[in-house]
């Protein structure tokens, strides 16, 4: 696969995860963040059951995580990390606004390279930090956001990030070791669906007839973002550096707040469309922008 094909993939991956927050903002009338999560993982899984098995026909992930701890660590690790980042994310929208929920969760973008910098002593590009930071700044912009001023669900949707952050990184990670993107997703749902029931049970203890109200928000957060979404990424990121890939999957926001603004009449004032200009600047910066021009424009500025 080429990178501008893989970079296309996971702007669509972007776009499902942008049109879910609002399935996920309005799934919640009979059933907690919890219960939500639980359903649409257990949808998820289902739908890339029979994917991961037809898959197992060329690559065995559970053969490999028998043989490989790495592997076997890794692939529940993407399921403890993705269940750390949409369990603290979809109990925050019971506090917060999808836009500014879509701006906190955009965190992880400056998040992956500085982890990759500072702790897993990776090179990151040059041209990525510029990049960074006007997304960081575009997301602020589009959240609408006067201040930084910590509300309750703001604090959860950022500690989400560092998880969402490690996710990234793990996925780039365990790609280059096993090839099984349908098995690892699979994988990854079952093991956030576990965790989300676990909790669920004494925290909300739901009955199933309250998931019934909820079912079209479900299967479009199950099916569209969990079995389409997230299988695009383990596909695609393999093929471009994580903190690139952060970058791309920060149009989430854009499209969240614009959905935000078409189905939930959420404002999207001017300033707002700065911000997704600015996000868009940033995903082009980093993917045409190489880091020999940004060099050299570092030596033009500082030349005597």
């Amino acid at each position: 696969m080429s990178r501008a094909m893989a970079n296309f993939l996971m702007c669509c991956a972007a776009l499902f995860w942008g049109a879910t927050f609002i399935a996920q903002k309005t799934g919640m009338e009979t059933i907690g963040p919890m219960g939500f999560t639980f359903g649409r993982y257990v949808i998820g899984a289902a739908i890339l059951l029979p994917l991961a098995i037809f898959e197992m026909k060329k690559v065995n992930l559970f053969i490999a995580m028998r043989q490989n701890r790495q592997i076997c660590l890794g692939a529940v690790g993407l399921g403890v990390f993705m269940f750390g980042g949409i369990g603290l994310q979809q109990t925050a929208l019971v506090y917060t606004n999808v836009a500014n929920a879509a701006f906190l969760t955009a965190l992880y973008v400056p998040l992956v390279p500085l982890i990759a910098a500072l702790f897993l002593r990776r090179h990151v590009a040059l041209n990525i930090w510029p990049a960074v930071v006007i997304s960081l700044f575009g997301s602020f912009l589009l959240s609408g956001t006067s201040s930084l001023e910590a509300q309750f669900g703001d604090l959860l949707i950022v500690g989400g990030a560092f998880f969402w952050a490690a996710h990234i990184l793990l996925i780039q990670k365990i790609m280059t070791q096993i090839n099984a993107p349908f098995q690892l997703s699979a994988l990854q749902s079952i093991v956030t669906a576990v965790i989300a029931g676990i909790i669920m049970l004494p925290l909300e203890s739901p009955s199933p007839g309250d998931f019934v109200p909820m079912l079209p928000q479900l299967a479009f957060a199950g099916i569209v973002a969990v079995g389409l979404g997230f299988t695009i990424q383990l596909v695609a990121q393999r093929h471009t550096t994580a903190p690139a890939a952060a970058l791309i999957l920060s149009l989430e926001s854009v499209f969240a707040a614009f959905f935000g603004w078409w189905v939930l009449g959420e404002g999207l004032v001017f300033i707002a469309i700065i911000g997704c200009v600015l996000i868009f600047i940033a995903v082009i910066l980093a993917e045409v922008v190489s880091e020999r021009q940004i060099k050299t424009i570092v030596k033009i500025f500082h030349k005597p």
